[in-house]
């Protein structure tokens, strides 16, 4: 997931969820989530799912709705395959370079053949006057921006001691967690930079005396095993511990698309979650998938077993994927979403890019649909 590369996601109680294989040897094969009735008339005959990147281990729940079975359009970035039973099929979109790095919001309004998109809850925020969007399952709990440092530098405990120093940070133009860091006092304008474009040639050169922004899930693993010259542990401090307590690739949805499919939600959403769980239980059938559909787009970005095994300890272990304290996965919290109204409506104001007049959590996330009691299970 690469939002922040980017210039620049009522429980039907009565629903009863079973695991459907989608073929082919138990062995290798994970089980996709189905319903014991058809979704067909109530949800579209395809619900095509657009992410913000090329396939990864974090999208994996909800690749793991088709399977690791399904067909793979490598041209466009296209993974697709029936659910279970259900009679529908799912298609999960790739983004990134794939869709000319538009934000997701910008596709769902291109195309109207989008039934969802994985977006954050800033995005939404940003485009909540002209493009507005509803989510209508919170996927990660906590947004994985990080800024990583090299502990053979430094010792930084919270973001604010990076602040402390003139320790240079290089981030992605047009993140807006950097205007709030530094809006709020923790890093000085004078020490961030916004010039990095994603490689690892100015932390090599710095000999790591510099802090990087980056995804827990992934750049951590990649400095260690995968970056020529440095092969080194690094360490990084989560930009929601800052007080910027983003809600990330929240499954998404126009208004007026979430409303015309009340019902097919009430269905779906619960094997969502179910996916979900299911996938981080058992992961590597899947993620084996993920790292063929990226051999086969043969783009730069590619996954690996061992990226794929830290991403999903990292979302484990870090709970960026969670329950909430009833045990259930998926529920936004009306206090965070209203906290990041108030961080960014005078950020954007700023900007000359103000939000909806009078915008409330109740217009950007419904917990409607959200099956109390689906969730992780305690290890």
């Amino acid at each position: 997931m690469r939002s922040r590369r980017l210039i620049p996601a009522a429980a039907a109680t009565a629903l009863a969820l079973t695991l459907a294989a989608c073929g082919g040897d138990d062995s290798d094969t994970a089980a996709a989530p189905a319903a014991a009735g058809s979704l067909s008339g109530i949800c579209p005959s395809t619900i095509a799912i657009q992410t913000s990147w090329f396939p990864e281990a974090e999208y994996g729940g909800i690749y793991n709705l088709i399977g690791p079975n399904g067909k793979m359009d490598a041209t466009k970035g296209v993974y697709s395959g029936p659910l279970g039973d259900t009679g529908i099929t799912v298609e999960v979109r790739a983004g990134g370079p794939l869709t000319g790095n538009d934000q997701v919001t910008a596709q769902l309004y291109k195309d109207d053949s989008l039934f969802a998109g994985l977006l954050a809850t800033d995005e939404a925020i940003q485009n909540s006057e002209k493009q507005p969007t509803v989510a209508v399952l919170s996927y990660f709990d906590k947004d994985p921006q990080i800024l990583m440092y090299d502990p053979g530098h430094y010792d930084f405990k919270t973001i604010a001691d990076i602040g402390r120093t003139d320790t240079k940070v290089l981030y992605f133009e047009g993140s807006t967690y950097m205007d709030y860091l530094v809006g709020s006092g923790q890093l000085k304008s004078s020490q961030v930079d916004s010039s990095y474009q994603g490689g690892a040639d100015r932390w090599v050169s710095a000999d790591g005396a510099i802090v990087q922004s980056g995804l827990a899930s992934s750049e951590p693993y990649k400095y260690q095993f995968d970056t020529k010259n440095w092969n080194k542990p690094v360490k990084d401090l989560l930009v929601y511990d800052s007080g910027y307590v983003n809600y990330a690739s929240s499954f998404s949805m126009r208004p007026d698309v979430a409303k015309k499919y009340s019902e097919c939600l009430k269905k779906f959403i619960p094997m969502v979650q179910q996916s979900t769980v299911d996938y981080l239980a058992n992961p590597k059938p899947m993620t084996d998938r993920i790292d063929k559909m990226n051999a086969e787009i043969g783009e730069f970005w590619q996954t690996s077993a061992g990226l794929d095994a830290y991403a999903v300890k990292t979302m484990v272990d870090r709970k960026l994927v969670t329950n909430d304290s009833t045990g259930t996965l998926g529920r936004f919290d009306t206090t965070r979403v209203q906290k990041m109204i108030d961080i960014l409506t005078p950020i954007f104001d700023k900007q000359g890019k103000p939000i909806k007049s009078g915008l409330t959590p109740a217009d950007l996330f419904t917990n409607e649909y959200v099956q109390a009691g689906i969730g992780l299970k305690a290890s």
